[in-house]
């Protein structure tokens, strides 16, 4: 068996464990979690550049693995798919190509005001994507098709617990 196939093999039977155990968001323009992991160069480019300083790079801390990738939270800030971070990599690690979903939005509700009675439409109106969240008798529905996991949603949420999350599975549904 040459070198390569034994390396293909290897890929093909780690990649799909390098997704399922994921509980993060790379930025916008990774593809699957092994391409990314052997193409970024944790130069820290796309952190430097991006105008939302959403980009954070992983520590030692969090593991040899992925020390110096990129990560970010939409649950925290939200992303404006400025592409700011795909321009400035070098390796491609981060591309157009890989430009999917960074995750899905899904309503909370045991925390989303509508489903205790209150009027609120804030997750509606800040979502930059038309038809990805809509009010269906004034409750929220996300569109799969439409939400792009961006977490503006999250960010204009006025419960004191958020009532909407952006979450990683559909991230990883999505990119199998």
């Amino acid at each position: 068996m040459n070198f390569e196939a034994s390396v293909g093999f290897l890929g093909n039977l780690l990649a799909p464990q390098f997704e399922v155990e994921r509980d993060f968001f790379r930025p916008p323009g990774a593809y699957s979690e092994l391409d990314f992991l052997t193409s970024c160069s944790r130069c820290g480019l796309c952190k430097e550049h991006c105008p939302e300083n959403m980009i954070k790079l992983f520590s030692f801390s969090d593991g040899a693995q992925l020390l110096n990738t990129p990560y970010i939270n939409p649950n925290e800030s939200h992303c404006t798919f400025c592409n700011e971070c795909i321009n400035v990599c070098p390796t491609g690690a981060l591309n157009h190509a890989g430009l999917t979903p960074i995750g899905l939005a899904i309503i909370n509700k045991n925390t989303c005001l509508t489903f205790k009675e209150v009027m609120c439409d804030y997750c509606v109106y800040s979502c930059p994507v038309q038809g990805a969240i809509t009010l269906v008798n004034g409750k929220p529905e996300i569109n799969k098709n439409f939400c792009n996991g961006c977490g503006a949603c999250v960010t204009n949420c006025i419960s004191d617990e958020k009532g909407i999350y952006i979450s990683t599975k559909v991230q990883l549904e999505r990119s199998m």
